[in-house]
């Protein structure tokens, strides 16, 4: 040991003999190296001291003299330049990071990453940057941004706002099928896309054809969002911290009738079916003047629930460095939300809506030895999430059936005004929100990784080894702290009491006291990796392959059946073989070999094979005249399978026998004996993947002298074998369910593309644009229907979320018209200013053989972004646009029909559109809302499925703005700081749309989800 001493003491001192020696030369060797460890050859590497220049040899490798505080520059075409200083140093590895839009650059594909130029499949990926906007959820921030990628925002409820998230549309039938992307964060499978901070994230890709998600077998149909943490880099620790917090309020708030508004329709309603009005004209001046508001009630409900502004505000600190040996990056984030209710501060408990995430992010990377690297990956949340005992949601969706002028906010003394003995029948929203308790969720999640990676160039270059391992749980504890507390009704024959009290009946006997009630739920996945790389260069030619093996198994950890506490487990072999001659020639085949405990044994592995081409002639000899106008031009075509294992029940190859059978009674000639029987309540069959067949032709191309970027794809697609449960079946077979099948055929086809300009100098300013658009079209083939008697009613050949209704055809004008008109009585009684159905099949009677499609559906077929940016100094702005085409809706529920309620008409809240409706001063069919009646039966005809009640939900949305100012370097050196910049960013700004009633992207057919939000935030950055 002493001895080991002795002679480690003698290197170091006479490593530092060497650089002691002050202005001698030293040999500096190393070796330069790509993101993919390929080994650079003819780098230029030259010392800036001395301008001595050398170039790398086949290997990579060079030798160059220096003194101590000399700095090298490499350089390599298609790469950035990269300085090093001379220190302590003699021998180095370097890694030159690729240009951007170069066909050097490395991107990220499934399961390891490639060249630009080696790739042949089609993806799209995003700037990190565009995504660090102050919002809760990643994906919220997507939507045209990324050609390929439909998004659209249901809601904006703090902790629920994230959006709905497709890549090239709907292509299967979702409503027993999943259509959501696979998401893959740091090589793991079926992570959460809103689990991060956006400030963690270095890459975000996402993958559309054959080529680039065949790897991922039966989980690859839906497209793959592939994700990538940042990592640590040799270095000094830096230091980086970022604040923002922002105001937070509606984007539209639905525009709902006052008091006088509806008063005055009401009664016209009523007037107009035969009724006496509701109200007398002195009660209307009551209520207006304000007379006694226990008597004469006057409240805006929205502006009772909703504050003028709440706020949210996210932070992120974070540190990265490392030496030769060990990197590191580390980071924990904050991010907190409130909505806009109200609540009411009479109360011992809080019942805010609020939302808080912590998150930690820690990715370590060492090199053991030259040739082992181990990587560890750790990533977590924990999520608070406080509201009101009854779902914000659906206090908002009561506001609709309560009108203006039902009842008082409160009853003085904070008694809780009711209309009968029903709790459900009319409940007072502003109650809902305040009285009804607490509810709070906590929720952990926890995800880790472990790599390790074994360089085998010892017995072949190019060869390597690695296995992963993650473990991934997540968690939620629920607390409820609810009540229902006694309400009441104003005795309007006797109001007020002797001492001048309120004359209180109660309503409904309920509880001060908040109850107790819990609930747990979670989930672990485990899942393994483990394979072969193979990267070569020979001569012209370049090939890399893959081969893996991976396993997943993922427990509920509270299920609530024998079946669904299984595991679910899939098994999975990849392969891959890409092939690059002379930088023009691109070649790749993929496959996957999938196997699932839910098929049938004989039929439960699935064989997913992908090839692509690619062409680069801007490489080829003939092209050199054209290289001044395109630098770069290439052609891609990709062709195969990939799978979906999802849909229908679990173990769909299993008949159920249930022996809770009714049976038959007998009489034993005395009584009556019950004998239970058995029956087959699902009949197995055998059920198997789903298959995806895929075509992809693309073009890229860049011109300008390199500043403009053109990717544009064309995509053809048909899924075959999807689940369905049977709709051919009659039902004399006597079946209790039907059984579920491979029956759906769907195919989709469109084309998405992207156009980047970058560094556009003008003037003193540095400017650059980026849009993006992608457009499908799906169409089903076959949904097991029985088929129909006329085409116009047939389902096939329409796309999958097509709605299906009568075709309205204007406003009844006189009872001549209605008496000449096809009958319609089928659809109720109809009365002048009713809405008038076309006659499809030309029999002289409107029922449901006049159906046909009347709107696409509220999932748009064509969705694009727009935006730019600019710099001039230390000053920066941009803005961004996004839009979405042939989306529509058809509107119904509570309050939009007029006085229509399956419970009640009185259950009705108006929009204040309904001034534009159908009135004999006003016989037009250019209104929103034919004739007004009061009662369900009145409004039968009018509240069928129509087109009259499709409305158009495209929008142009102003989606961000960001401005910002980087402060002078000069003064931040003395605090320690290596830059720093304040900020402001605007989300959801202002938004262009013919829909009028509400925000266009929120789920509803009524209005009654709460609102979107945007976002005003100020911000400072600072790196250390």
């Amino acid at each position: 040991m002493t001895r080991a001493v002795q002679i480690l003491l003698l290197i170091v001192m006479g490593t530092s003999m060497v650089f002691a020696q002050g202005n001698s030369n030293i040999e500096i060797q190393g070796v330069v190296k790509s993101e993919l460890n390929e080994n650079l050859v003819s780098v230029s590497v030259t010392n800036l001291k001395s301008k001595q220049s050398v170039v790398t040899n086949q290997v990579g490798a060079f030798q160059i003299l220096a003194q101590r505080g000399d700095s090298l520059r490499f350089s390599y075409v298609g790469f950035e330049d990269q300085v090093v200083a001379i220190n302590n140093s003699i021998t180095l590895t370097i890694t030159l990071k690729a240009l951007n839009n170069s066909l050097n650059e490395v991107v990220v594909v499934g399961y390891g990453q490639q060249r630009k130029i080696n790739m042949v499949g089609s993806q799209s990926t995003v700037k990190v940057e565009d995504l660090k906007q102050p919002v809760a959820n990643l994906s919220a921030t997507l939507a045209g941004r990324i050609a390929g990628l439909v998004g659209v925002q249901r809601t904006g409820l703090p902790g629920s706002n994230s959006a709905d998230v497709w890549i090239r549309g709907i292509s299967t039938f979702n409503s027993q099928n999943s259509a959501s992307p696979l998401i893959v964060v740091d090589g793991v499978q079926g992570r959460d896309l809103n689990a991060f901070d956006p400030e963690d994230i270095a890459t975000l890709t996402i993958l559309k054809d054959a080529s680039a998600t065949a790897v991922y077998g039966a989980q690859g149909a839906n497209g793959v969002i592939l994700i990538t943490t940042k990592k640590g880099r040799v270095g000094k620790p830096s230091l980086m911290f970022n604040y923002n917090q922002g105001m937070v309020d509606f984007t539209k708030r639905p525009d709902l009738t006052n008091a006088e508004q509806y008063m005055r329709l009401r009664n016209e309603a009523m007037v107009a079916s035969g009724l006496a009005p509701e109200y007398s004209d002195e009660y209307i001046q009551n209520t207006l003047n304000g007379t006694d508001p226990n008597l004469y009630p006057n409240v805006n409900w929205l502006d009772a629930l909703f504050k003028k502004a709440s706020y949210n505000r996210r932070a992120n600190f974070s540190a990265r460095g490392g030496t030769e040996n060990t990197q590191y990056y580390t980071a924990i984030s904050y991010y907190d939300e409130t909505s806009l209710l109200k609540t009411d501060n009479l109360q011992s408990y809080k019942a805010d809506t609020r939302f808080r995430r912590y998150n930690f992010t820690s990715n370590v990377d060492m090199n053991w030895t030259k040739t082992t690297k181990f990587s560890l990956g750790i990533l977590g949340y924990v999520i608070n999430n406080n509201y009101p005992g009854v779902n914000p949601q659906e206090a908002f969706g009561r506001v609709m059936q309560t009108n203006p002028v039902l009842y008082p906010l409160m009853y003085p003394g904070n008694f809780v005004p009711a209309v009968n003995q029903s709790s459900d029948a009319q409940p007072n929203p502003y109650a809902l929100v305040t009285q009804t308790g607490y509810q709070n969720n906590f929720s952990s999640q926890l995800n880790s990784s472990a790599r390790i990676t074994q360089d085998l160039s010892s017995f072949t270059n190019g060869l390597s080894a690695y296995g992963m391992f993650s473990f991934d749980t997540n968690n939620s504890h629920n607390i409820a702290r609810t009540r229902n507390r006694t309400t009441y009704s104003i005795d309007r024959a006797n109001p007020y009491n002797e001492d001048g009290s309120l004359n209180l009946v109660i309503m409904s006997n309920g509880s001060e006291d908040l109850g107790y009630d819990r609930g747990n739920s979670g989930d672990r996945q485990f899942y393994f990796e483990g394979g072969f790389n193979y990267n070569r260069q020979f001569d012209k030619h370049n090939l890399n392959a893959l081969l893996l093996y991976t396993q997943t198994d993922e427990v509920s950890a509270f299920a609530g059946d024998l079946t669904s506490s299984l595991p679910y487990r899939t098994q999975r072999m990849v392969g891959r073989a890409n092939y690059l001659y002379d930088d023009r020639y691109a070649a790749e085949f993929n496959f996957a070999y999938d196997g699932s405990e839910n098929f049938v044994p004989s039929r439960r592995f699935g064989f997913f094979p992908s090839f692509g081409v690619g062409w680069i002639l801007s490489n080829e000899k003939f092209f050199e005249s054209a290289k001044e106008t395109f630098q770069m031009v290439k052609l891609r075509y990709s062709n195969g399978i990939t799978g979906s294992g999802g849909g229908g029940r679990r173990f769909g190859f299993l008949t159920i026998v249930s022996t809770g059978a009714n049976g038959y009674s007998f009489w034993n000639g005395t009584s009556n004996v019950n004998y239970g029987g058995v029956a087959i309540s699902d009949y197995g069959y055998d059920v198997t993947w789903a298959e995806s067949h895929k075509h992809d032709i693309g073009l890229e191309f860049t011109t300008l002298k390199g500043k403009l970027n053109v990717t544009v794809d064309w995509f053809k697609e048909n899924r075959s074998g999807v689940f369905l449960q049977r709709g051919s079946l009659p039902n004399y077979l006597g079946l209790q369910n039907q059984p579920y099948g491979n029956l759906g055929i769907i195919k989709n086809q469109g084309f998405d593309g992207t156009v980047a300009l970058e560094n556009l100098e003008l003037g003193k300013t540095v400017w650059s644009f980026n849009g993006t658009f992608s457009y499908n079209k799906d169409q089903v083939m076959e949904n097991d229907n029985p088929s129909q008697l006329f085409p116009y009613l047939e389902r096939r050949g329409r796309n999958y979320l097509a709605g299906y209704g009568y075709v309205a055809d204007g406003l009844f004008q006189s009872q001549g018209e209605i008496d000449v008109h096809a009958d319609q009585t089928a659809l109720g009684a109809q009365r002048v200013g009713d809405i008038r159905y076309k006659d499809l099949n030309g029999d002289g009677v409107i029922n449901t053989y006049d159906q046909t499609k009347i709107s696409n559906g509220d999932v748009p077929n064509l969705v694009y972004g727009a935006g730019f940016n600019v710099n001039y100094k230390k000053v920066y702005f941009g803005a961004f646009f996004q839009g979405v085409q042939g989306a529509e809706r058809r509107i119904s529920g509570d309050g939009i029909i007029p006085f229509n309620n399956s419970i009640g008409a009185e259950r009705s809240n108006l929009f204040a559109i309904a001034e534009s409706r159908w009135t004999e001063d006003n016989p037009s069919s250019d209104v929103f809302y034919p004739r007004l009646g009061y009662g369900n039966s009145v409004n039968t005809n009018n509240a069928v499925a129509s087109s009259w009640w499709v409305k158009d939900i495209d929008f142009l949305r102003l989606k961000t703005v960001d401005f910002g100012y980087y402060l002078p370097t000069e003064r931040l050196k003395n605090w320690g700081l290596k830059n720093s910049r304040i900020y402001v960013q605007g989300v959801n700004l202002y938004y262009w749309s013919k829909f009028k009633l509400w925000d266009p992207e929120l789920n509803t057919s009524n209005g009654s989800s709460y609102p979107n939000t945007r976002t005003i935030s100020l911000g400072i950055q600072a790196n250390f």
